[in-house]
């Protein structure tokens, strides 16, 4: 039996105006990424890696192409249905972490479940806190966590929707080396446990091969890594 598809990306392009002429940032991309799989896409900055990462939350929309995630068009969405297909399908962990500064580390985490309506958020956020090792930490706001705990809650909070993709943009990037190691094993382990698809962008090479599959950008276009 064939695993469906998560993600299916045909011919996805991305320009943009710089004064009188055209960049172009992702050129033609082609990619499938099965259910339960996951991938690496790496590449030197500048490449397109975390355009088309936002691309595939619906965070922007292309210059041409299409991209299907879980069997919608993602593409032919305006931005409240593609708010509601993240809400519904995709957690998304940022590098520099977009943790609400006002908020305690417990409300961070349950924002995203108590905006869908889910009647135990915080329950939900609390054990998920817990098995990140922050359950004595609910009660503190951003500033007083360090970046490991910062990027813990963050993980908490994008796994709390029980998302069928999660998307990691430089997760271990802001981190140092052990912390990073750290983050990477809880990360695995929540995305093995979940049975969702993970796509990380990373420069991280321990990181990368980790992953099911690796993909590498150069200059918008993107090559199976072999």
């Amino acid at each position: 039996m064939t695993q469906p598809l998560i993600i299916q990306v045909n011919n996805l392009s991305q320009r943009v105006s710089v004064g009188k002429e055209q960049l172009t940032i992702l050129d033609k991309i082609q990619l499938q990424v099965k259910s339960g799989e996951s991938l690496a896409i790496v590449g030197a900055s500048g490449s397109g890696k975390s355009t088309l990462l936002g691309m595939l939350a619906g965070l922007d929309i292309p210059s041409e192409g299409e991209i299907f995630i879980a069997g919608q068009a993602l593409h032919l969405m305006d931005e409240e249905q593609r708010a509601k297909l993240r809400s519904e399908k995709i957690g998304f962990v940022f590098q520099s972490f977009l943790l609400i500064p006002e908020l305690t580390a417990l409300e961070n985490v349950m924002l995203p479940a108590e905006l869908r309506g889910i009647k135990q958020a915080r329950e939900l956020a609390t054990t998920l806190l817990k098995a990140v090792g922050l359950g004595e930490r609910l009660q503190h706001k951003p500033a007083k966590l360090s970046g490991g705990e910062q990027q813990r809650v963050a993980l908490a909070r994008a796994f709390i929707g029980q998302p069928a993709l999660l998307l990691a943009d430089e997760p271990t990037g802001n981190l140092d080396q052990h912390t990073g190691q750290k983050i990477a094993g809880l990360l695995f382990r929540m995305n093995k446990e979940s049975g969702s698809s993970l796509v990380i962008v990373t420069h991280d090479v321990a990181l990368a091969t980790r992953c099911q599959r690796q993909v590498h950008m150069h200059a918008g276009q993107l090559e199976e890594s072999r």
